[in-house]
């Protein structure tokens, strides 16, 4: 009797283990991330809901629902004095990515994340991002009339910031080294507040910054192995890159954004040849100024004194475009305007 019970656990024990499904964290935070496009009663709904990547409407309509990954990319520095916006619009993904939902019942299409930002020329600005995570504030609060208490907002702001974490790696190995760590590192509660929320976004910031140290190692390299090239090497970097960014993307089921100047005003290409593995769905991103119209040939001077402060108005607005690249470039129609202020980053709204 006691043979045949435990033969009958035996089986029963191997029929429950075959039933057991292995997997990883990453399976775990992707069945959690599933969660938030489905019905309480476990059914999908009718229509998929609308993309809330950055809680921003114009950028999440040129976006995929689930999951996206971002190139954002301006034209060359030679190409306009004053900037291309691109580092604004990346301080109004990230605000929108740490503020949280809504304060005293006002939305503030926030994602209530953490956000890793890698920042090797130090560009990055905690003041400036503060001034445009408060100028949001100010404005869903006014909207909805009510009455501001600053200290309180203040309050909040630093709260936020705390889920910011900047690293600035000097070197291209340095950078890759910090990307291997970053588990390490997230899962260490004493070293960071962010252990109770998601991880929205990997940001590599002016990820160009390497690309002439790596051709310089390149040149070095060929007096040793004389039949080794630069895009050679250039295609290696970025095979290493982007198949970190596609492990940890998957691990803490996030997204990536890189931001880089293009090697040339029209073709919108990142100065660092990015290959991504093919389940990765990356949408590259124009951000430029809005130019002023030239001159008409054979203007007089007259009439360019005239136009003159016109002109000027336009500049001082502070306008820049952004637009989802198709081919080398190209426009597809879909993309938005937004103004860069003193205090803030503003959508303009119907704007194309």
């Amino acid at each position: 009797m006691s043979v045949n019970v435990d033969e009958g656990a035996r089986k029963l024990g191997e029929k429950c283990l075959g039933e057991v499904e292995e997997g990883d964290l990453g399976d775990v935070l992707k069945s959690l991330r599933e969660l938030r496009f489905s019905r309480g009663d476990g059914t999908s709904t009718q229509a998929p809901l609308p993309p809330i990547f950055s809680g921003i409407p114009a950028l999440d309509a040129l976006l995929p629902a689930h999951q996206p990954h971002l190139e954002l990319i301006s034209p060359p520095p030679s190409h306009h004095p004053s900037g291309s916006g691109k580092s604004s619009l990346l301080y109004l993904i990230i605000a929108h990515a740490v503020l949280p939902p809504s304060l005293a019942s006002i939305s503030l299409s926030g994602q209530n994340g953490a956000l890793i930002l890698f920042d090797p020329l130090h560009h990055f600005s905690v003041s400036r991002l503060a001034s445009v995570m408060l100028s949001i504030l100010h404005t869903r609060l006014n909207d909805a009339g009510k009455e501001l208490n600053v200290a309180e907002l203040r309050s909040l702001i630093s709260s936020c910031l705390m889920h910011v974490h900047v690293f600035r790696p000097q070197s291209w190995a340095a950078m890759l080294a910090t990307l291997r760590a970053l588990p390490e590192y997230l899962f260490d509660g004493s070293r960071h507040r962010s252990m109770h929320r998601r991880i929205h976004s990997i940001v590599l910031e002016d990820v160009d910054a390497f690309v002439w140290a790596i051709r310089s190692n390149t040149h070095i390299s060929q007096l040793h192995q004389p039949n080794s090239t630069t895009q050679n090497t250039l295609s290696t970097a970025s095979a290493q890159l982007t198949s970190l960014l596609h492990r940890l993307t998957t691990q803490f089921s996030c997204s990536a954004i890189l931001t880089s100047h293009s090697t040339t005003p029209t073709s919108f290409r990142p100065a660092l040849p990015l290959s991504w593995p093919q389940d990765m769905s990356v949408t590259r991103l124009a951000v430029r100024r809005v130019g002023v119209n030239k001159f008409k040939p054979q203007v007089s001077v007259e009439e360019a004194e005239g136009e003159r402060a016109k002109r000027w108005e336009v500049v001082s607005r502070g306008r820049f475009e952004c637009w989802k690249v198709v081919g080398v470039g190209g426009k597809d129609g879909e993309g938005f305007v937004f103004r860069v202020g003193g205090r803030g980053v503003r959508v303009e709204e119907g704007a194309e």
